[in-house]
């Protein structure tokens, strides 16, 4: 039970609209009659939250996840129940006037909640992409060496994630389910690249030419034993800080010549 109150206290913010959100829910639990507005803003809500505070439905979702828990609270249309109840306090009692209401309702969910943008975590934007600029500079100049043809590269951890929101024809032998931890999946390409603090070549280039991958990205801070030299792979840059490796072993295709044939 105490690590559900943790993940309430920790999604509750100021906690100053979920005591608007009470007094909103027991306002319209004694004073809604209509039953689909009761089913909506009232019951519906009341279920998740029952829900979410029994020890058994946190034990059989932390079997799988434990961290995105409180996203079950995203299914409680808070500010628009707010907002629903203020106004028909509005009109009931304020009668023409009920606009004035309602911009005090709407004053009150501003100033109870956090200003986003004053969070640590909110960077500006660098491009109109939204993205980190070695994500875009890396996939351009993967895409201009293989013809802007689809190609399959072994990419870092800290890119992995940001470069299929930037280009489709990028393959990779693992996407973002290596880099959350809880869900332990194995891959033997981000062992050898992200495991280590040094990288092994030998064990690196086996598991790329068994994943077919035509590149390999590299930190180029990482330290390396061995020499891709000697297995033929050529290093053809380096973009932003990133090492960028070409094995001519493994033949870019166009895979679209097959397509059109089609």
């Amino acid at each position: 039970m105490s690590e559900i109150l943790t993940v309430l206290n920790n999604y509750r913010g100021t906690g100053a609209l979920l005591i608007l959100y009470a007094a909103a829910l027991v306002y319209l639990f004694v004073r809604e009659k209509d039953r689909t507005m009761r089913a909506l803003f009232v019951f519906m809500p009341l279920t998740i939250l029952v829900l979410f505070i029994l020890p058994p439905v946190y034990r059989i979702y932390s079997r799988f996840e434990t961290e995105t828990y409180y996203r079950m609270l995203w299914l409680i249309p808070m500010s628009i129940t707010i907002f629903y109840a203020g106004l028909r306090i509005s009109v009931c009692r304020l009668k023409k006037f009920w606009p004035a209401g309602a911009a005090i309702v709407a004053a009150a969910v501003i100033l109870c909640g956090n200003y986003v943008y004053d969070n640590q975590n909110i960077l500006a934007a660098e491009n109109s992409q939204h993205l980190p600029h070695q994500v875009i500079d890396v996939s351009d100049f993967l895409l201009d060496d293989s013809g802007n043809i689809q190609l399959k590269a072994a990419i870092p951890a800290d890119l992995v994630q940001f470069i299929r929101q930037y280009t489709s024809k990028i393959d990779m032998p693992y996407g973002r389910e290596m880099v959350v931890s809880q869900w332990d999946y194995w891959n033997p390409v981000y062992e050898a690249m992200e495991k280590t603090d040094t990288v092994d070549v030998v064990t690196l280039v086996q598991a790329t030419r068994d994943a077919k991958c035509n590149y390999i990205v590299l930190n180029a801070s990482k330290a390396i034993e061995g020499d891709f030299s000697d297995y033929g792979i050529e290093d053809i840059g380096n973009v932003d800080g990133y090492e960028i490796y070409k094995d001519p072993e493994v033949p870019v295709i166009d895979y679209s010549v097959y397509y059109d044939e089609k």
